[in-house]
Protein backbone atom coordinates (compact mmCIF):
# COMPACT_ATOMS: atom_id res chain seq x y z
CA UNK A 1 0.00 0.00 0.00
CA UNK A 2 1.31 3.43 -0.95
CA UNK A 3 0.14 6.93 -0.12
CA UNK A 4 1.61 9.72 -2.23
CA UNK A 5 1.25 13.32 -1.22
CA UNK A 6 1.90 16.31 -3.49
CA UNK A 7 2.11 19.96 -2.43
CA UNK A 8 0.16 23.04 -3.38
CA UNK A 9 1.95 25.79 -5.26
CA UNK A 10 1.78 29.53 -5.73
CA UNK A 11 2.57 30.35 -9.35
CA UNK A 12 3.47 33.60 -11.11
CA UNK A 13 4.59 35.31 -7.86
CA UNK A 14 3.93 38.71 -9.39
CA UNK A 15 5.97 39.17 -12.59
CA UNK A 16 6.73 35.49 -13.21
CA UNK A 17 3.60 34.90 -15.29
CA UNK A 18 3.56 31.25 -16.40
CA UNK A 19 7.26 30.79 -15.57
CA UNK A 20 7.79 30.81 -11.79
CA UNK A 21 6.24 28.94 -8.89
CA UNK A 22 6.95 27.83 -5.34
CA UNK A 23 5.72 24.78 -3.42
CA UNK A 24 3.64 25.17 -0.26
CA UNK A 25 3.28 22.59 2.49
CA UNK A 26 -0.41 21.83 2.17
CA UNK A 27 -1.20 18.69 0.23
CA UNK A 28 -3.31 16.39 -1.88
CA UNK A 29 -3.04 12.61 -1.39
CA UNK A 30 -3.52 9.54 -3.56
CA UNK A 31 -3.49 5.93 -2.39
CA UNK A 32 -3.93 2.52 -4.00
CA UNK A 33 -5.30 0.61 -1.03
CA UNK A 34 -7.85 2.25 1.21
CA UNK A 35 -8.35 -0.85 3.38
CA UNK A 36 -4.77 -0.77 4.66
CA UNK A 37 -5.00 2.80 5.91
CA UNK A 38 -5.99 1.51 9.33
CA UNK A 39 -2.70 -0.36 9.66
CA UNK A 40 -0.76 2.50 11.16
CA UNK A 41 -0.19 4.90 8.27
CA UNK A 42 -1.30 8.27 9.55
CA UNK A 43 -2.32 11.36 7.57
CA UNK A 44 -3.40 13.72 10.34
CA UNK A 45 -5.02 16.25 8.00
CA UNK A 46 -7.02 13.72 5.99
CA UNK A 47 -10.66 13.40 7.01
CA UNK A 48 -12.23 11.55 4.09
CA UNK A 49 -11.07 9.66 1.00
CA UNK A 50 -12.88 9.91 -2.33
CA UNK A 51 -13.15 7.01 -4.76
CA UNK A 52 -11.54 8.27 -7.98
CA UNK A 53 -13.96 7.81 -10.87
CA UNK A 54 -12.76 7.41 -14.43
CA UNK A 55 -12.80 11.17 -15.05
CA UNK A 56 -10.95 12.17 -11.89
CA UNK A 57 -7.81 14.14 -12.76
CA UNK A 58 -5.60 12.10 -10.40
CA UNK A 59 -6.85 8.83 -11.87
CA UNK A 60 -6.33 10.02 -15.46
CA UNK A 61 -2.70 10.83 -14.63
CA UNK A 62 -2.34 7.52 -12.77
CA UNK A 63 -3.58 5.52 -15.75
CA UNK A 64 -1.55 7.60 -18.23
CA UNK A 65 1.51 6.56 -16.20
CA UNK A 66 0.56 2.88 -16.46
CA UNK A 67 -1.28 2.50 -13.17
CA UNK A 68 -4.01 -0.10 -12.93
CA UNK A 69 -6.73 -0.72 -10.38
CA UNK A 70 -8.67 1.67 -8.21
CA UNK A 71 -7.18 4.63 -6.34
CA UNK A 72 -8.52 7.04 -3.73
CA UNK A 73 -7.91 10.74 -3.25
CA UNK A 74 -8.00 13.34 -0.49
CA UNK A 75 -6.85 16.91 -0.04
CA UNK A 76 -6.04 19.62 2.47
CA UNK A 77 -6.74 22.59 0.19
CA UNK A 78 -9.65 23.23 -2.15
CA UNK A 79 -9.57 23.31 -5.97
CA UNK A 80 -9.93 26.42 -8.17
CA UNK A 81 -8.33 28.70 -5.58
CA UNK A 82 -5.06 29.53 -7.32
CA UNK A 83 -3.03 26.97 -5.39
CA UNK A 84 -2.21 24.48 -8.13
CA UNK A 85 -4.76 21.85 -7.14
CA UNK A 86 -4.92 20.14 -10.55
CA UNK A 87 -1.12 20.06 -10.87
CA UNK A 88 -0.80 18.51 -7.42
CA UNK A 89 -3.51 15.92 -8.13
CA UNK A 90 -1.87 14.90 -11.39
CA UNK A 91 1.58 14.72 -9.80
CA UNK A 92 0.24 12.51 -7.02
CA UNK A 93 -1.57 10.16 -9.40
CA UNK A 94 1.31 9.77 -11.84
CA UNK A 95 3.94 9.37 -9.12
CA UNK A 96 1.81 6.73 -7.40
CA UNK A 97 1.70 4.67 -10.61
CA UNK A 98 5.44 4.85 -11.14
CA UNK A 99 6.20 3.91 -7.54
CA UNK A 100 3.87 0.91 -7.94
CA UNK A 101 5.96 -0.10 -10.95
CA UNK A 102 9.09 -0.19 -8.78
CA UNK A 103 10.75 3.05 -9.86
CA UNK A 104 12.99 4.95 -7.49
CA UNK A 105 11.49 8.03 -5.86
CA UNK A 106 13.51 10.36 -8.10
CA UNK A 107 12.67 8.53 -11.33
CA UNK A 108 9.00 8.44 -10.34
CA UNK A 109 9.08 12.21 -9.94
CA UNK A 110 10.93 12.77 -13.22
CA UNK A 111 8.50 10.64 -15.20
CA UNK A 112 5.54 11.91 -13.18
CA UNK A 113 6.46 15.48 -14.11
CA UNK A 114 6.32 14.65 -17.80
CA UNK A 115 2.86 13.13 -17.39
CA UNK A 116 1.62 15.97 -15.23
CA UNK A 117 2.95 18.62 -17.59
CA UNK A 118 1.41 16.97 -20.63
CA UNK A 119 -1.99 17.03 -18.92
CA UNK A 120 -1.60 20.30 -17.04
CA UNK A 121 0.23 22.54 -19.49
CA UNK A 122 1.52 24.79 -16.69
CA UNK A 123 5.07 23.99 -15.68
CA UNK A 124 5.12 26.74 -13.07
CA UNK A 125 2.61 24.65 -11.09
CA UNK A 126 3.64 21.16 -12.22
CA UNK A 127 7.31 21.55 -11.28
CA UNK A 128 6.84 22.61 -7.64
CA UNK A 129 3.97 20.13 -7.25
CA UNK A 130 6.23 17.30 -8.40
CA UNK A 131 9.65 18.26 -7.02
CA UNK A 132 8.93 20.81 -4.30
CA UNK A 133 10.94 24.00 -3.86
CA UNK A 134 11.12 27.01 -6.17
CA UNK A 135 11.11 26.51 -9.93
CA UNK A 136 11.65 28.58 -13.03
CA UNK A 137 10.43 27.11 -16.32
CA UNK A 138 11.11 28.22 -19.89
CA UNK A 139 9.55 25.98 -22.52
CA UNK A 140 10.99 22.52 -21.98
CA UNK A 141 13.65 23.82 -19.60
CA UNK A 142 12.92 23.42 -15.89
CA UNK A 143 15.26 24.57 -13.14
CA UNK A 144 14.92 24.27 -9.38
CA UNK A 145 16.47 27.26 -7.67
CA UNK A 146 19.19 26.43 -5.18
CA UNK A 147 17.72 28.87 -2.70
CA UNK A 148 14.81 29.41 -0.37
CA UNK A 149 12.17 32.12 -0.40
CA UNK A 150 13.40 34.97 1.85
CA UNK A 151 10.19 35.42 3.86
CA UNK A 152 7.31 33.55 5.42
CA UNK A 153 4.38 33.04 3.06
CA UNK A 154 0.77 33.44 4.13
CA UNK A 155 -2.18 32.70 1.86
CA UNK A 156 -5.54 34.44 2.16
CA UNK A 157 -8.24 32.18 0.70
CA UNK A 158 -11.65 33.82 0.18
CA UNK A 159 -14.64 31.89 1.44
CA UNK A 160 -16.66 30.28 -1.31
CA UNK A 161 -15.10 32.10 -4.27
CA UNK A 162 -13.39 30.04 -6.97
CA UNK A 163 -11.49 30.89 -10.14
CA UNK A 164 -11.23 28.19 -12.83
CA UNK A 165 -7.92 28.92 -14.58
CA UNK A 166 -9.15 28.51 -18.17
CA UNK A 167 -12.14 30.79 -17.68
CA UNK A 168 -10.00 33.39 -15.93
CA UNK A 169 -7.35 33.33 -18.64
CA UNK A 170 -9.96 33.82 -21.35
CA UNK A 171 -10.78 37.24 -19.93
CA UNK A 172 -7.22 38.54 -20.01
CA UNK A 173 -5.86 41.02 -22.53
CA UNK A 174 -4.04 39.16 -25.31
CA UNK A 175 -1.73 41.96 -26.49
CA UNK A 176 1.24 43.04 -24.37
CA UNK A 177 2.68 46.53 -24.47
CA UNK A 178 6.46 46.53 -24.82
CA UNK A 179 6.89 48.82 -21.82
CA UNK A 180 4.84 46.39 -19.72
CA UNK A 181 6.99 43.48 -20.91
CA UNK A 182 10.14 45.40 -19.95
CA UNK A 183 8.58 46.25 -16.59
CA UNK A 184 7.97 42.58 -15.82
CA UNK A 185 11.40 41.46 -17.04
CA UNK A 186 13.06 43.89 -14.67
CA UNK A 187 10.86 42.87 -11.74
CA UNK A 188 11.50 39.18 -12.36
CA UNK A 189 15.23 39.89 -12.26
CA UNK A 190 14.80 41.71 -8.96
CA UNK A 191 12.74 38.79 -7.62
CA UNK A 192 15.52 36.34 -8.46
CA UNK A 193 18.03 38.65 -6.75
CA UNK A 194 15.82 38.81 -3.66
CA UNK A 195 15.65 35.02 -3.50
CA UNK A 196 19.32 34.28 -4.12
CA UNK A 197 20.55 37.06 -1.85
CA UNK A 198 17.96 36.36 0.84
CA UNK A 199 16.96 40.02 0.66
CA UNK A 200 13.29 40.36 1.61
CA UNK A 201 13.42 44.13 1.16
CA UNK A 202 13.62 43.57 -2.60
CA UNK A 203 10.35 41.63 -2.67
CA UNK A 204 8.16 44.74 -2.88
CA UNK A 205 9.68 45.66 -6.23
CA UNK A 206 10.29 42.05 -7.25
CA UNK A 207 6.63 41.05 -7.08
CA UNK A 208 5.16 43.93 -9.08
CA UNK A 209 3.37 42.96 -12.29
CA UNK A 210 1.74 44.46 -15.37
CA UNK A 211 0.93 41.34 -17.39
CA UNK A 212 -1.86 39.51 -15.59
CA UNK A 213 -2.84 40.70 -12.13
CA UNK A 214 -4.76 43.84 -13.09
CA UNK A 215 -7.02 41.95 -15.50
CA UNK A 216 -7.63 39.15 -13.04
CA UNK A 217 -8.31 41.43 -10.08
CA UNK A 218 -11.06 43.20 -12.03
CA UNK A 219 -13.23 40.12 -11.54
CA UNK A 220 -12.18 39.62 -7.92
CA UNK A 221 -12.40 42.87 -5.93
CA UNK A 222 -12.16 40.97 -2.65
CA UNK A 223 -8.76 39.65 -3.70
CA UNK A 224 -7.61 43.16 -4.59
CA UNK A 225 -8.72 44.36 -1.15
CA UNK A 226 -6.80 41.51 0.49
CA UNK A 227 -3.66 42.26 -1.50
CA UNK A 228 -3.77 45.93 -0.51
CA UNK A 229 -4.61 45.09 3.11
CA UNK A 230 -1.51 42.90 3.39
CA UNK A 231 0.74 45.68 2.15
CA UNK A 232 -0.89 48.24 4.44
CA UNK A 233 -0.38 45.85 7.36
CA UNK A 234 3.36 45.82 6.78
CA UNK A 235 3.94 42.76 4.61
CA UNK A 236 7.00 42.77 2.38
CA UNK A 237 4.91 41.94 -0.67
CA UNK A 238 1.67 40.40 -1.85
CA UNK A 239 0.56 38.82 -5.11
CA UNK A 240 -2.36 37.01 -6.68
CA UNK A 241 -1.58 33.32 -6.27
CA UNK A 242 -1.82 31.64 -9.65
CA UNK A 243 -5.02 32.80 -11.32
CA UNK A 244 -6.54 33.63 -7.93
CA UNK A 245 -8.71 34.26 -6.08
CA UNK A 246 -6.27 33.41 -3.27
CA UNK A 247 -3.70 36.04 -2.37
CA UNK A 248 -0.18 35.14 -1.22
CA UNK A 249 1.66 37.36 1.23
CA UNK A 250 5.38 37.58 2.02
CA UNK A 251 5.90 38.61 5.62
CA UNK A 252 8.59 38.57 8.29
CA UNK A 253 8.29 35.86 10.94
CA UNK A 254 7.64 38.39 13.70
CA UNK A 255 4.68 39.94 11.86
CA UNK A 256 2.75 36.81 10.92
CA UNK A 257 0.07 37.22 13.56
CA UNK A 258 -0.31 40.96 13.05
CA UNK A 259 -0.68 40.71 9.29
CA UNK A 260 -3.00 37.70 9.58
CA UNK A 261 -5.33 39.59 11.91
CA UNK A 262 -5.51 42.58 9.55
CA UNK A 263 -6.50 40.59 6.48
CA UNK A 264 -10.13 41.11 5.36
CA UNK A 265 -13.04 39.17 6.77
CA UNK A 266 -14.62 36.70 4.38
CA UNK A 267 -11.50 34.64 3.98
CA UNK A 268 -9.17 32.24 5.78
CA UNK A 269 -5.46 32.90 6.33
CA UNK A 270 -3.17 29.90 5.90
CA UNK A 271 0.47 29.65 6.91
CA UNK A 272 1.54 26.49 5.10
CA UNK A 273 5.29 26.92 5.12
CA UNK A 274 7.52 25.77 2.23
CA UNK A 275 7.64 22.25 0.80
CA UNK A 276 10.96 20.91 -0.40
CA UNK A 277 10.05 17.30 -1.20
CA UNK A 278 7.34 17.40 -3.86
CA UNK A 279 5.35 14.27 -4.72
CA UNK A 280 6.57 11.57 -2.35
CA UNK A 281 5.38 8.37 -0.67
CA UNK A 282 4.59 8.83 2.99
Amino acid sequence: MTIVRSPASSANVGPGFDVFGLALATYVYATDNLDDLQSGVHCPSVRTWDDCGENHIARIAYERAGGTGQIWFSFDFAPSRGLGFSAAARAAGATLAYLQAGMSALDAQLHGYEIGLSLEGHGDNSAPATFGGLHIVAGETRHRLDATFPAEVLVWVPDGETTPTDENRAGMTSAVNRSDAVFNLGRLGVLMAAIYEGNADLLACGTEDRLHQADRLLSSPASKDALNAALEAGAYASWLSGSGPSVAVAVSADRIQEVSELMPAGGTVLHPGPDGSGAIAI
